[in-house]
């Protein structure tokens, strides 16, 4: 029983730490909203977008091997998949925008800070969601790799970083597992 309460509490500690980062994570983003309307950093995303543009135009030779529409087709599944944005498109001329590259590398950015932050607070707080996992299952272990402690701490770092729903999701699969 000590056991198991040993495991609650860890996966606890995790998952509020995944809320934590959320909540940085979000407020980051706040203040670089501010930051981007007061200084006017629209001029500088549409530049950027501008940039994009030409690249792919130039570099890749989109428009040879793809009509507008197929382009288009292909920005629009872009920005929903990467942007979390159903906004659809419905042009037929491909766009990109100084807010759609604003937004990407925004997501960019705040993923790899929340990375960052769940790592320094998984190596901080010694918490191994690895062999928390392997302690919760069990008998049967052999299908839960056995990686060398900092590796395993890096490892729940990143879980972490993507925030609370990963985690959540790791949970659920480990009390399942335990169950069969």
């Amino acid at each position: 029983m000590e056991t198991i309460l040993d495991i609650a509490v860890l996966f606890t500690l995790a998952l509020a730490l995944a809320f934590l980062v959320e909540r940085v994570l979000e407020i980051l983003v706040a203040l670089f909203h501010l930051l981007d309307s007061r200084l006017d950093l629209h001029m500088f995303w549409t530049r950027r977008a501008y940039k994009l543009r030409d690249r792919l135009e130039k570099k890749l030779k989109v428009y040879e091997y793809m009509t507008p529409e197929n382009a288009a087709k292909v920005l629009n599944r872009f920005h929903d998949v990467l942007l979390d944005s159903p906004d659809r498109y419905s042009g037929t001329i491909p766009l990109i925008s100084g807010d759609l590259v604003r937004s990407l590398w925004i997501k960019i950015i705040t993923k790899f800070i929340g990375i960052t932050l769940g790592i320094i607070l998984a190596i901080s707080m010694k918490i191994d969601l690895i062999n928390i996992w392997r302690a919760a299952a069990g008998d049967n272990v052999a299908w839960i790799p056995q990686l060398p402690v900092l590796l395993s701490f890096i490892f729940t770092g990143i879980i972490i970083g993507f925030g609370a729903e990963p985690v959540h999701k790791i949970i659920t699969f480990i009390e399942k597992k335990r169950k069969k």
